[in-house]
This record gives C-alpha cells, structure tokens and sequence, in this order.
C-alpha cells in the first residue's frame, strides 16, 4: 500500500505579466519518502512552458518528476524553503525539534517573502497573500528586532516580531529580513555581539571592490546606527517591483544536496561544473566568465563560504533565458586566511593555486588555457588597483589584514607563482 501526504500545489509568478498561475503538483510517498512533481495539466493545457528548475525539472508535460534529496523534496521547491536563520524562527515559534523535514519548513513559512517566484498551498488555485514590509525607517528598530531573537530576549516590537515570524523564508545563517525602500527589496543584515569582526563592514566593502573590479556583485549600503551599530543592505535580486522572478540555487543547478555530510555531494560542489550547468540552461559565454572572476575574487579576498546555496541563477524574461545572478553573500574569512575554497577550482582541487584555477578554464568558456590565463592576470590588477577604493572605509585592523592577504594570495596566483 502506497501512503501518501496531501498534495501540496505550487505556484508561479509568470514572468510575463506577474499573475499567479498553478504550475505543478508535489507529493510524498511517506513509506519511501520520495517525492513526485508534475506539472499541471491547466499549466499545459494554457500553452506555459517555463520551467521551474531547467536542470532537475525540465518541462515536460505528463512526466512525473521524483526527488530523492532533502527527504523526497525537489531541489527547487527546498530553494523555496528556509535555510538556518528561517528554520530557526519556525522552531521557535512552532516547538519543532531540529531534525524536522524540510517538507515542513516549506508548509510553515508562508508565501509573503519567498526566495524566488514560487510559492505553494493546499488549493488547487493560488492564493498569494500580500504584506506590507519594513520600510528603511524601522531599519534601526528591525535591527534591534533581529538581535532580540538572536539573543532570546522579549521583544522590541512585538507587531513587528509577529511579521519577522510570518515571513522566515530567507535563507543563510545569519540574522536578515526584507526591507523595502521604494520599489526595491533588500536584506537588512546587523553586526551580532558574537561577530569576531564587523562582518556587515567586510560585506559592503567586498561588494564594492568586487564592483569597482569590473564584476556583477549585488548592491550593498552600510549604515551606522546610533554612529554605532553597523548593518549591511544588500538588493534583492529576485525582486524587481512587486514582481517576484524565478531563481534557482547554485545546489539545485549542481544536483547537490547542501548541507550534506556525505562526501559524494561535496564532490559535485565545483565552479567548472557550475559554469557547464550555466552553459546547458542557456546562459551566455560572459556569464561563465564572470563566475570565473568571482572564483578568483573569491580566492584572492579569502572567501571561503563559497558553498553551493551562495550562487544562484535567475530567469530574464526579456532575454528569454536563465542568466547568472549577481554574486551575494560575498564575506572574507575574519579569522584566518584560507588555503582553499569550498567549491573546486577544477576537477578535485580547491587550493588557492594559480595552476589549478586554470587547470580546467575551457569550461568556463575560454578558447584554451593561454586566454584564460591573460584573463586572470587582467583580473587580479584589477583586484589589486581596486582595493584603494574601498581601503578607506575600512578599520585599521581590516585594513591590515585584508592588505596582507591581497599580498599573498596575489603571490599565489600571480604569472610569478611558484
């Protein structure tokens, strides 16, 4: 005998016009704990042909889909799903133990502020209710909302606290929320007491180097509060207007499972095989190139949070296609320099190593490894002549320890190493 949960319905936001439309069915085998998608026939009876998930999900009409990841749900819909920060807020407010399914996050968050332009329910039609979000002005009060939770205090604004609850679908770690100002959406992310360093400081001024390097990162603004408390804004990029756009994670696009102890995922977590996954769901040439870039930025700031679920893609409707997202999540390590990244540089290798970030260049897009390598060098003087940019802003501490690393890993990569 087969048991099954109820089906849960998913949504989409069609990129086209932003209505709401029913674009599959999820299910649960709860004796094999494999799930099953299909798309909707109403969805392929109507002439829609977008798919969710290019990789895992292609767009096929009557083919069921299984998902034997994150307890039988696909990588998509647990994109969908909190990450850390979110799930803790659902096991505060619905006593859940920390070995829950993902299965449940994704029921518990709600549909207000999900990552990306999916959204589910129990009705065969959507129903997406809207909420108003904090607007730049409570920026002081939500950060000081966000610390009380983190630190399991009584509230600073209950009314607030209660929508911080309803919307906790936000993924990493960290303590964040949405903010909006204008028609744009941004994460407001504080500095917590147990920071080693001013990690809301290390973000923005990583965003701006980046930037000022030539690369796509995402937006970033710093404010002090009190000249005092810092908090980093960083601009949604799965927002545009009250539109939400489809986005998928660098995990989903890697058939990966993150987090995951077993070695055989950490196998799958590489740049090379990101940008061949870019490559397959259409993205062009200067995207796999511009992942290229960030690994070496990456390397040579000491970003070592480089996991899969820090990289995304997101569908252009004007382009008719799925294009790398700007990079986000970009923070050096404070406390050592790192030796290696997370995901490989080629095939088997994640050391900070001239010879193995170009070891596998071609599957970024490089005609051979010599444009490749002229390439990198033209990145890191650009690297290089960028930091005086944004030293400025920096403490001395920081600045110091940020100079040094540039030095050495500069060395490491360099056309001089070895």
């Amino acid at each position: 005998m087969i048991f099954k949960e109820k089906p849960l319905y998913v949504y989409l936001q069609r990129p086209d016009n932003g209505e709401w439309i029913t674009v599959g069915r999820y299910s649960l085998d709860k004796e094999t704990h494999i799930g099953t998608f299909l798309y909707a026939p109403t969805y392929i009876d109507a002439g829609f042909n977008w798919s969710i998930d290019p990789v895992n999900l292609p767009f096929i009409p009557k083919h069921p889909y299984p998902a034997h990841r994150y307890n039988g749900l696909h990588d998509i819909l647990r994109d969908a799903s909190p990450d850390a920060w979110g799930k803790l807020l659902l096991q505060k407010e619905h006593d859940l133990p920390p070995a829950t399914p993902d299965l449940r996050y994704l029921t518990l968050a709600g549909n207000a502020d999900r990552w990306g332009a999916l959204a589910v329910g129990s009705s065969k039609l959507p129903s997406i209710a809207r909420m108003a979000f904090p607007g730049l002005p409570q920026l002081e009060t939500l950060s000081n909302e966000l610390l009380a939770i983190a630190e399991r205090k009584p509230p600073v604004d209950a009314k607030l606290r209660k929508r911080l609850f309803g919307t906790p679908s936000m993924g990493g770690a960290r303590p964040k929320a949405s903010v909006r100002h204008g028609d744009e959406f941004w994460l407001a992310k504080p500095f917590l007491p147990t920071d080693t360093a001013d990690i809301p400081l290390l973000e923005h001024a990583a965003h701006e180097w980046a930037a000022h390097a030539g690369l796509r990162f995402a937006k970033t603004c710093l404010h002090r509060l009190n000249g005092e408390q810092s908090v980093v804004r960083v601009l949604r990029f799965d927002r545009k207007g009250d539109r939400r756009l489809m986005t998928i994670s660098g995990a989903s696009l890697l058939s990966t499972e993150y987090p995951g102890a077993n070695p055989d995922e950490h196998a799958r977590w590489s740049y090379p095989r990101l940008a061949e996954e870019l490559h397959r769901i259409g993205a062009p040439d200067e995207d796999l190139k511009e992942l290229f870039g960030r690994m070496i930025f990456n390397a040579v700031v000491g970003n070592d949070d480089d996991h899969p679920r820090n990289h995304a893609a997101v569908y252009r409707q004007e382009e008719a296609r799925w294009r790398l997202s700007p990079a986000f999540d970009v923070v050096p390590n404070p406390d050592e320099t790192p030796k290696r990244l997370t995901l490989q540089v080629s095939a088997g290798n994640r050391m900070i190593d001239r010879t193995a970030m170009l070891a596998d260049a071609v599957r970024f897009g490089f005609r051979n490894r010599d444009e490749a390598a002229l390439h990198l060098d033209r990145l890191l003087t650009a690297i290089r002549d960028s930091f005086d940019h944004v030293s400025a802003m920096l403490t001395d501490e920081l600045k110091r320890m940020l100079s040094k690393r540039l030095a050495e890993n500069l060395r490491l990569l360099s056309n001089t190493a070895g």
